[in-house]
C-alpha cells in the first residue's frame, strides 16, 4: 500500500511497512550513491584549513552523512571500533549470500545487499561518534530509539590493544589526525592515555549501556560470548531480528568466517574491500583480523602493567559491565 506521500511503503526485512517522508528518501538516495565521493571531498576541501578548524569541520560533515544513513536503515549495529564488527559483518554477509544467491566475495555495506534483494535489510553499522545528538533530537530521536539495535560490546582492555595496532599499522594519516592519535607513544601509554585508549573506551561503554536501557528494541551482543559459542549466539541474535536462518546456514556462516579463514581471505584480498585487506601481508599486526583472542591484552604487558590496567577498568567501568568482563576473562 502507498504511504501518505503516494510512494509505495518499503517492505522491511521483517515484512513490516517502513514509512519515510518522500523528500528525505530522495535526499538520502543521493547521499548513499555519492557517499565515498563525499567523504573524499570532505577530506580534500578541508585540507587547506588550519588543523583545529579542519578537524572540527570534518567531524561535523561526517556526522551529517552518517546520521542520514542511520535514520533510513532497518537495523542499527552500534559498537566501539575493534569490537568484532567486521566479523559480525562477514557472518551476516555469508548468511544473506547463501540465502539469496549473491556473490560470496561481497561484504554487506549498508544497502548494497538490499539493492539486489529487497528481502535483505538495510544495516547501518556505526561507532556512534555522532549518535548522541541524534538520539536527543526532538523529532529524530524517537524514530532512532524505536529501531532494532545490536549493541556489540567487547572487553575494553582487548579493544585498546587492537586500537593501538589499528592506529600504528593500518590507519591513514587522515584518520590519525581526526582521532588525535598521530603521536601514539608506547603501547602502554596508548592504552592508558590515548584518546582511543581505556578512558574513552570505558566511558563509551558506560554511556551507551545506560542510554540504551531506555530504547525500545536493543540486543546486547558480547564479543566474548560470540567467540565462545558463535553458532548459539548468532541463533539468538537472528531470532531477535526475526530472521529464520537454520542451524545449518548459521554453521556454514561460522565456518566460512572463522578467524583463520578470514585471515586467509584478507591476505588474498578475497573480498576486494579495504575493510578486509592487509596493509602488509608480511606483518600479521597490520591485518584487520589479527588474533581475536579473549584476554589477549595480557600478552603485551608486564605483570605490573596488567595489574594497573585491570585496576583502572575495574574502577572506571559500571559495576555490572566490569563484573561481566571479569568473569569472561577468568
Amino acid at each position: 500500500m502507498p504511504d501518505e506521500t503516494g510512494r509505495p511503503a518499503r517492505q522491511g526485512f521483517d515484512g513490516g511497512c517502513i514509512r519515510y517522508n518522500a523528500a528525505s528518501i530522495s535526499r538520502h538516495a543521493i547521499m548513499i550513491d555519492r557517499l565515498r565521493l563525499y567523504r573524499a571531498g570532505i577530506w580534500a576541501l578541508t585540507a587547506p584549513l588550519p588543523r583545529a578548524r579542519r578537524v572540527s569541520l570534518r567531524h561535523r560533515l561526517r556526522a551529517e552523512l552518517d546520521n542520514r544513513r542511520v535514520l533510513a536503515a532497518d537495523i542499527l549495529v552500534l559498537s566501539r571500533a575493534k569490537s568484532g564488527r567486521t566479523w559480525l559483518r562477514a557472518m551476516l554477509s555469508r548468511l544473506y549470500q547463501k540465502r539469496h544467491g549473491l556473490p560470496e566475495q561481497q561484504l554487506l555495506e549498508y544497502d548494497n545487499f538490499h539493492a539486489q534483494n529487497a528481502a535483505i535489510p538495510v544495516v547501518a553499522m556505526t561507532h556512534g561518534h555522532y549518535l548522541e545528538k541524534l538520539a536527543a533530537h526532538s523529532r529524530h530521536g524517537s524514530a532512532l530509539k524505536a529501531m532494532p539495535v545490536i549493541f556489540l560490546l567487547r572487553d575494553p582492555r582487548d579493544v585498546a590493544v587492537s586500537e593501538y595496532f589499528q592506529s600504528t599499522r593500518r590507519a591513514s594519516a587522515y584518520k590519525r589526525e581526526l582521532y588525535q592519535v598521530e603521536d601514539s607513544g608506547t603501547m602502554f601509554e596508548f592504552v592508558m592515555q590515548s584518546p582511543l585508549g581505556l578512558p574513552a573506551i570505558c566511558d563509551y561503554l558506560n554511556h551507551w549501556h545506560r542510554e540504551l536501557a531506555g530504547w525500545d528494541r536493543v540486543y546486547r551482543l558480547f564479543y566474548e560470548a560470540l567467540r565462545a559459542e558463535p553458532e548459539a549466539e548468532m541463533m539468538k541474535l537472528l531470532s531477535f531480528l526475526g530472521q529464520d536462518f537454520s542451524a545449518e546456514e548459521i554453521a556454514d556462516a561460522v565456518e566460512f568466517t572463522s578467524f583463520e579463514a578470514l585471515k586467509r581471505k584478507e591476505r588474498d584480498n578475497f573480498f576486494k574491500n579495504s575493510r578486509l585487506k592487509a596493509r602488509n601481508v608480511e606483518d600479521p599486526d597490520s591485518y584487520k583480523v589479527r588474533r581475536g583472542k579473549v584476554g589477549g591484552y595480557r600478552d603485551y604487558f608486564s605483570d605490573s602493567e596488567v595489574d594497573r590496567i585491570d585496576r583502572y577498568v575495574e574502577e572506571r567501568l559500571l559495576p555490572d559491565l566490569a563484573e561481566h568482563f571479569r568473569q569472561s576473562n577468568d
